[in-house]
């Protein structure tokens, strides 16, 4: 890369916030004026004490995949009442289902498109939620919310 080449990237949704620090930091930077938020911002600083924050949230990471582990939340697609949804293992499968109010079941795999969690179902917002990285569907798996960028698929059949 060239000595004359900013990026800024990564704000976790706080874009506003640390968009407008990183334009002022790269303003600096190019002006060649010492700036008290460079050291912060450094990508080559070190953090030692981040060091447990960051094993930690890995943890929590690979726990989140431990789903794919589990059985059924039911033990029968007629144990889901009407409004209401759950995960039914099919096989090595999981299938996401949400029976409607009037008693049909709409059927869509559990796995989230963006990187392959197992979505749960959110009895109080009616939805599917990854919970790798927040994305969320609606009960009949449109997405709502990224990162996932696509619905989830149809299902398999059994």
């Amino acid at each position: 890369m060239g000595k004359n080449l900013y990026v800024i990237t990564g704000d976790s949704g706080m874009g506003l916030t640390n968009g407008t620090l990183g334009g002022r930091l790269v303003a600096d930077l190019i002006a060649g004026v010492e700036s008290e938020l460079a050291s912060v911002y450094d990508p080559s600083r070190l953090t030692p004490a981040a060091g447990l924050t960051l094993a930690g949230e890995n943890a929590n990471l690979a726990i989140q995949y431990a789903d794919w582990l589990t059985g059924s939340d039911v033990a029968s697609v007629d144990d889901i009442p009407p409004g209401h949804g759950a995960i039914v293992r099919r096989g090595l499968g999981k299938v996401a289902i949400y029976r409607q109010p009037d008693g049909t079941t709409c059927e869509r795999s559990a796995t989230c498109p963006h990187l392959g969690a197992v979505v749960r179902w959110n009895p109080g917002e009616k939805t599917w939620d990854c919970p790798a990285h927040g994305s969320r569907f609606g009960s009949e798996g449109k997405v709502l919310h990224g990162p996932a960028v696509s619905n989830l698929a149809a299902a398999k059949a059994e």
